[in-house]
């Protein structure tokens, strides 16, 4: 029998969410503070009233609702017995997402943070080949990712959104990680202004990990026909890697392989890519990177 999740959010993660789910013959009630009876009607989906109808009548909740409202909504998933994908940062502080994932806990439900990158199929491929030592000890690492400035104001607001560093960035600063091991230093770099009216915001981090490997991340968000693109390069002491979206992303749909493992790990227990202590890590490296640039001096993560 098909599980019943209920998506909370109607904006463009939503659609992509939605469509996944369709796609893997879930059933699928929708729900937003804003309203979301047009996204059910344009993919496909059943709308309910209220935040409380689409608690009792799901299986499993995904939520892709604004960064600021995962805690709330998380928490009140999670107490009600759910399993939960969250989309990230799984908080707008280390603080929240904590919670986040003592709720999980407490519940003894699922917890995926949507780190979704983790299945796009080149950066997949990356970690098959660094974890069988193809590249050597990795020496060095590069990251960007940019495109146009996001529509909704939320994102405008630091204090709900993080700015570049966190909203954006955040998925290299994952993959730094998961590629290179744990961050023992971060220092960042931050630019802000406008361009023919229109907004920019470009964020660069350096983090040195332990094993004395370096990151560089860069994340930009710029004009309105700016195109989404994310690049990588990898060093080792062995070879070298690299990938840019510009070249094509063939390969499975990446959120169709995220939200397939969700299912699957509900229904059969399947282990998962990304863990919440993953997605409290990456929001502590942002968070450090937030700090850095407040002060102008490397920060520890761990501190």
């Amino acid at each position: 029998m098909a599980l019943t999740v209920g998506l909370l959010g109607a904006g463009s993660m939503g659609r992509e969410h939605l469509r996944a789910l369709n796609a893997l013959g879930a059933r699928v009630l929708v729900w937003s503070r804003g309203g979301a009876d047009a996204l059910a009607e344009e993919l496909g989906a059943e709308p309910v009233t209220s935040f409380d109808e689409l608690i009792r009548a799901a299986d499993a909740i995904d939520i892709t609702t604004p960064t600021p409202t995962h805690l709330e909504f998380g928490r009140a998933a999670l107490a009600a017995g759910k399993h939960v994908i969250c989309e990230k940062p799984l908080g707008r502080t280390v603080a929240d997402a904590e919670a986040l994932v003592a709720a999980a806990e407490a519940a003894g439900r699922l917890l995926l943070p949507a780190h979704v990158v983790r299945w796009f199929p080149a950066y997949a491929r990356a970690k098959q080949r660094v974890d069988a030592g193809r590249l050597g000890e990795l020496q060095r690492l590069r990251f960007f990712r940019g495109g146009s400035y996001p529509r909704s104001a939320w994102f405008a607001d630091h204090e709900q959104s993080g700015g570049v560093a966190m909203d954006l960035m955040i998925h290299d600063l994952d993959q730094a990680r998961w590629l290179a091991g744990e961050v023992v230093s971060v220092t960042a770099t931050r630019e802000m202004g406008a361009v023919a009216g229109h907004p920019f915001e470009t964020a660069s981090v350096t983090l040195t990990h332990a094993s004395g490997a370096i990151t560089r991340a860069d994340a930009s968000w710029g004009p309105p026909d700016a195109r989404f693109t994310t690049e990588f390069a990898l060093v080792g002491t062995a070879g070298s890697l690299s990938h840019s979206s510009r070249d094509g992303e063939p390969g499975e749909n990446p959120y169709l392989a995220q939200l397939g493992d969700f299912l699957a790990a509900i229904e059969t227990g399947a282990p998962v890519r990304v863990t919440p202590d993953d997605a409290v890590a990456a929001v502590r490296l942002a968070t450090a990177g937030l700090e850095s640039i407040a002060t102008g001096r490397p920060v520890d993560p761990s501190a």
